[in-house]
């Protein structure tokens, strides 16, 4: 059985940002993740995109397939995001980012001894 949407969760002032909510479906919890400064802004509007899709998706008949697959894509897109966020982070040292724009700079060198 599918419960309707809980409270939405409490939004955080950041560049990026979306309504969370907790769902059941068939006998799953689905919660979309709020975004962050570091999700990209096109992934983030996918996200924000297809959390609103499977709200009027679900409005209709919340026990229906299509409802459940629309979360899916919710939980899908949300994971990617997430990757997306862990794979700057690997890549947050300003120098390494600095140097590789502009590897010529005495900065940057490196040599062999």
């Amino acid at each position: 059985s599918v419960a309707q949407p809980s409270a939405t969760l409490p939004s955080r002032p950041s560049v990026v940002s979306f309504a969370a909510r907790a769902m059941r479906a068939h006998g799953r919890r689905l919660v979309a993740v709020a975004g962050s400064p570091s999700t990209p802004p096109e992934l983030a509007q996918k996200v924000t995109e297809s959390i609103k899709q499977a709200e009027e998706t679900c409005a209709g008949d919340p026990v229906g397939g299509e409802c459940v697959a629309a979360w899916d894509e919710v939980e899908e897109l949300s994971a990617a995001a997430s990757h997306a966020r862990d794979r700057k982070k690997e890549h947050s040292d300003p120098l390494e980012e600095f140097c590789e724009d502009n590897p010529e700079t005495d900065e940057c060198r490196t040599y062999d001894s």
